[in-house]
C-alpha cells in the first residue's frame, strides 16, 4: 500500500510562529481589521460597482472593559459560498491575492482570541439559500467544530463571524478607551472612507454605535474641489481634505488617492515632492493632507477587481504632477512657510560660504526654484549650492572649451566672450568672499586664543599660541597641505611660499650637516608671482618669542638666533625629505626674517643695539636692514600682528560687500 507522501500542516505552530505579539496594542486589533477586510470583499463581490450604497457592515464590541471581550462583524455580503468555503480552510491561500490578502487574516483570530464562530447564509449552485454554521479553534485535531450546512429561511446572504474571549496577554494592551479604537479603525481603512461614495461601517457597544463616516467627517476639513486636465486623457477632479492626524496611522503622511467608480484604488505619498514632513497647522490643529482625485478616464481604465489601473507609469507620474500644482495653492500657507525657513537657510549658508553668492540674486527665488522643499537642513542647501556651483563650472568649461575651436575670424564679442569673463568675475569674486570669510574666523580664533584683557592688554600665553595658529609644529610642507597654515597671518606674501619647516631641527633642513637649533619657521622658493627673475629668492625666518619676556642676554635674543641661523644656512642647501635640493643659499642670498614678540624695555635695547630702530606706522613695531647678513627684520608686537590682519582682512571685506 502507497504511504501517504503529502506534507502535513500543523495549524497551532503556525499560528504561534505567526509575527503578532501583544506587547504592541494595535496588534489587539489586527484580527478585527482583518474581519472587516473579509466583510468589504464580501459586499463587493455581491453588489458590484452599488457596493457602497447597498453594503452594510457592523462591528459590535462585547463585553469591551471586560476581562475577556468578544467581538462581532456582521455584513450582507456574498457568504461564506463552497468556494469561498475551500480558501476558508487553506491558510495562505491566494484566493484574494489580487486584493493584497495573504490568506492568513483567520490565523490572526486564533492568535489573538480563544475562537472564532461563524455563521454565513449564501446562495447555493442550485439557487437556494444555505447556512453554513460552525466553530473554529486552534486544534490540529479538530480546527473545525460544531460544523453543520442545512437550508437556510434568510432571505438576504450575509455572514456573522464572533471572535470569542480575547487572551489575557492581549486583553492587557488593548485601548481602553473606544474613542481610540475609533480612530484607529478609521485610520486602518482610510482609502475605502475618503472616496465619494463610501460604505457603511458601524461601531456598536452597549451603550452606543457610530458611523464611521461620520467619525470621519468630524475630524476632516473640505478645502473643494479642482478640475484639471490631462492631455489627450481627458479631465479629472480632485477633492481636497485636510485629516485631523488622530486618524492618521504612523507619521505625517500627506497622500493622493486615485478613485475609480467611487473607490479607492491607489495611493501616492506626496510629502517629498511638497516638501511637508510635518503636519499641517490650522487653526490651533493639526492635519494631513488627502487629495481624492476622479474621473471618467480612470473609471474606465481600472481592472475588474478594482485592485489597480490599466495605465503607463509616464501617464500615472502625468497626473500626480498636474494634481500637485493645484495641491501646492491649496497648501500655499503652510509651503510658503517652508519655502521661508529655506530662505533664511540658504541666507546664512551664503554668509558662511559666500563663495556660493554669484549663484543666487535673490535667494527666495533660487530656494522657489532650484531647492527640493524637503530639504530642511544647512546641510543639504549647501550640497544644493554645491551642484549648481559645478554645473556652472562645468558650462563655463565647455563653452570656453567651443571657443577655443572657433574660426580666427570669428568677432571673439559675438561668440560671446564677454558674458563668460562676466560669469568669470562673478565666480572669482565669490571665491574670494568665501576665503575672505575664512580669513575672518581665524582671526577671532587667534584673537579669543591670545586673550584680551577688558583694559586692552594681552593676556600671558606662551608663544605656541600663535606659533600653531600660524603653522602647525614640528613640521614641514610636505606634511602639511597649503590651506592648513595660516602664514598671512604674518605677510599675505608668505601664503605662497612652495617649501618651509616649522620648529625643525637644522639638521634635517640642510643638506649638508647642519646643527640641533631649531628656528621656528623657515620658508624656501617662494613661488614665481613673488620672485624677480634674475634675483636670489629670498629665505624667510620667522622667530616667534614668548608673550611679555622681558630678560634678553647676549645669547638668548633673537638677533643672536637669526643671524647663527642665516650663518648656518649660507654655503649649503635647503632639501626636502628625500634629499633632493629645494633652494641653494649662498652670501647673496636675501633673508626676509620677522621677529614676533612684545615689544618689552629690555627687547627695544636690543632693537636699537641691532640698528633695527625704524618705527613702523602706527607704532607696533619696527624694521631695519643688516647689509653684512642680507637680511631685511622686522620686530612685530603680537598685537600689531593680528591687527594688521584684521585691517587686511577688513579692507577685503569692505570691497567685496559682505
Amino acid at each position: 500500500m502507497q504511504p501517504d507522501l503529502s506534507f502535513k500542516s500543523d495549524l497551532v505552530r503556525r499560528v504561534r510562529n505567526l509575527a503578532l505579539g501583544p506587547k504592541t496594542p494595535s496588534n489587539a486589533l489586527v484580527p478585527i481589521f482583518e474581519a472587516i477586510y473579509n466583510s468589504l470583499h464580501a459586499i463587493q463581490d455581491r453588489f458590484g460597482d452599488q457596493w457602497c450604497t447597498a453594503g452594510r457592515i457592523a462591528i459590535a464590541m462585547i463585553d469591551y472593559g471586560g476581562s475577556s471581550p468578544s467581538v462581532e462583524i456582521r455584513d450582507n455580503g456574498v457568504g461564506l459560498d463552497d468556494e469561498n468555503f475551500v480558501s476558508f480552510r487553506t491558510y495562505d491561500s491566494d484566493h484574494k491575492a489580487r486584493r493584497g490578502g495573504k490568506g492568513v487574516g483567520r490565523l490572526s483570530w486564533l492568535k489573538v482570541f480563544d475562537h472564532a464562530a461563524v455563521v454565513s447564509d449564501f446562495l447555493g449552485v442550485d439557487g437556494k439559500m444555505y447556512r453554513r454554521q460552525f466553530a473554529v479553534a486552534l486544534d490540529n485535531a479538530s480546527p473545525i467544530r460544531n460544523y453543520s450546512l442545512a437550508p437556510s429561511e434568510a432571505t438576504a446572504t450575509g455572514t456573522s463571524i464572533q471572535l470569542m474571549s480575547m487572551r489575557p496577554e492581549y486583553v492587557r494592551h488593548m485601548p481602553t478607551k473606544m474613542d481610540t479604537i475609533l480612530r484607529k479603525i478609521v485610520a486602518h481603512f482610510l482609502p475605502y472612507l475618503v472616496a465619494q461614495e463610501v460604505p457603511s461601517i458601524t461601531i456598536e457597544t452597549d451603550e452606543s454605535s457610530q458611523d464611521l463616516v461620520e467619525v470621519l467627517a468630524s475630524k476632516k476639513v473640505e478645502l473643494g474641489t479642482d478640475d484639471f486636465d490631462i492631455a489627450e486623457s481627458g479631465n479629472l477632479t480632485i477633492t481636497h481634505n485636510l485629516l485631523d492626524r488622530g486618524v492618521v496611522e504612523g507619521k505625517a503622511a500627506h497622500k493622493i488617492y486615485l478613485a475609480a467608480n467611487g473607490r479607492v484604488v491607489a495611493e501616492y505619498e506626496i510629502g517629498l515632492p511638497l516638501g511637508l514632513n510635518t503636519y499641517v497647522e490650522r487653526d490651533g490643529e493639526q492635519y494631513v493632507y488627502a487629495g481624492v482625485i476622479s474621473g471618467e478616464m480612470l473609471d474606465q481604465s481600472v481592472n475588474t477587481e478594482r485592485t489597480a489601473f490599466d495605465l503607463e507609469d509616464d501617464l500615472i507620474d502625468e497626473i500626480k504632477r498636474a494634481a500637485l500644482t493645484g495641491i501646492r495653492q491649496i497648501l500655499s500657507p503652510q509651503i510658503g512657510r517652508v519655502i521661508q525657513r529655506q530662505t533664511e537657510l540658504t541666507r546664512n549658508v551664503i554668509k558662511k560660504y559666500p563663495r556660493f553668492s554669484y549663484l543666487v540674486g535673490d535667494p527666495r527665488a533660487f530656494v522657489e526654484a532650484k531647492v527640493p522643499r524637503n530639504f530642511n537642513s544647512a546641510e543639504q542647501i549647501y550640497q544644493q549650492l554645491a551642484i549648481y556651483d559645478y554645473r556652472e563650472n562645468r558650462d563655463l568649461e565647455r563653452k570656453v572649451e567651443t571657443m577655443s575651436r572657433g574660426s580666427e575670424d570669428d568677432d571673439p564679442v559675438e561668440a560671446g566672450v564677454a558674458t563668460l569673463l562676466n560669469r568669470l568675475s562673478q565666480q572669482e569674486f565669490s571665491v574670494l568672499a568665501d576665503y575672505t570669510v575664512r580669513r575672518k574666523i581665524v582671526l577671532d580664533l587667534l584673537e579669543k586664543r591670545l586673550g584680551y584683557k577688558p583694559d586692552g592688554t594681552m593676556k600671558h600665553h606662551a608663544e605656541e599660541a600663535l606659533h600653531k595658529f600660524v603653522v602647525p609644529m614640528k613640521v614641514t610642507s610636505t606634511d602639511v597641505h597649503i590651506d592648513s597654515h595660516n602664514l598671512w597671518i604674518v605677510d599675505d606674501k608668505l601664503t605662497y611660499y612652495e617649501h618651509w619647516a616649522s620648529d625643525k631641527q637644522m639638521k634635517r633642513i640642510i643638506k649638508e650637516e647642519g646643527s640641533s637649533n631649531r628656528p621656528d619657521v623657515l620658508l624656501f622658493n617662494g613661488r614665481t608671482a613673488f620672485h624677480r627673475p634674475g634675483t636670489d629668492q629670498p629665505v624667510v625666518i620667522i622667530e616667534f618669542k614668548k608673550p611679555a619676556r622681558n630678560e634678553y642676554n647676549e645669547d638668548e635674543n633673537p638677533f643672536t638666533q637669526i643671524y647663527g641661523y642665516i650663518e648656518e644656512l649660507r654655503g649649503g642647501a635647503a632639501a626636502d625629505r628625500d634629499g633632493g635640493v629645494i633652494q641653494e643659499v649662498d652670501n647673496k642670498t636675501p633673508f626676509f626674517c620677522y621677529i614676533i614678540a612684545d615689544l618689552t624695555p629690555n627687547l627695544r635695547k636690543w632693537l636699537r643695539m641691532a640698528q633695527i630702530n625704524v618705527p613702523l606706522p602706527g607704532g607696533g613695531g619696527f624694521y631695519g636692514y643688516n647689509p653684512e647678513y642680507n637680511a631685511f627684520i622686522q620686530a612685530l608686537s603680537y598685537r600689531y600682528v593680528l591687527k594688521d590682519a584684521r585691517l587686511r582682512n577688513e579692507a577685503f571685506f569692505k570691497r567685496l560687500k559682505i
